[in-house]
């Protein structure tokens, strides 16, 4: 067993990876949690619009510049394809509906982990824990 951050992980689960890059943990770390906030939020409205069905898991902070909130729950919610992708997010929107369903403190923590500009180098290890942790979801 190796015991990593929060979870202890199993020599099985290690190896059930061990062919997949780290590039290729990466994406499949994504696609398995993208699909748990789509089935998570899948009876609700877009985050951002509140019209529109959920279609993609869209992030408040994005993961390119946010890259330690990539795999953050509260940072991470159903959006339509177009406030995600055509109108970049809809991010006015997007924080007003995210403090009513989260609240002001979980939005504040959050706010406070974005504003933290750690180097966050995502090691295969816990990669490895996204996709167990999701992927059981």
């Amino acid at each position: 067993n190796i015991h990593h951050s929060n979870m202890t992980l199993e020599i099985a689960q290690i190896n059930r990876y061990s062919k997949n890059t780290t590039a290729k943990l990466k994406i499949k770390a994504q696609n398995y949690f993208n699909a748990f906030i789509r089935d998570r939020d899948k009876d609700s409205f877009c985050i951002s619009c509140q019209k529109s069905r959920v279609e993609q898991a869209g992030h408040f902070y994005s993961a390119g510049h946010h890259n330690h909130l990539r795999f953050n729950e509260d940072n991470v919610h159903g959006q339509c394809l177009r406030c995600n992708y055509y109108l970049c997010g809809n991010l006015n929107k997007y924080r007003i509906n995210l403090q009513n369903k989260i609240g002001k403190e979980r939005l504040a923590k959050l706010d406070l982990l974005a504003s933290q500009k750690t180097a966050h180098k995502l090691d295969r290890f816990y990669l490895i824990e996204i996709c167990e942790k999701y992927r059981k979801k």
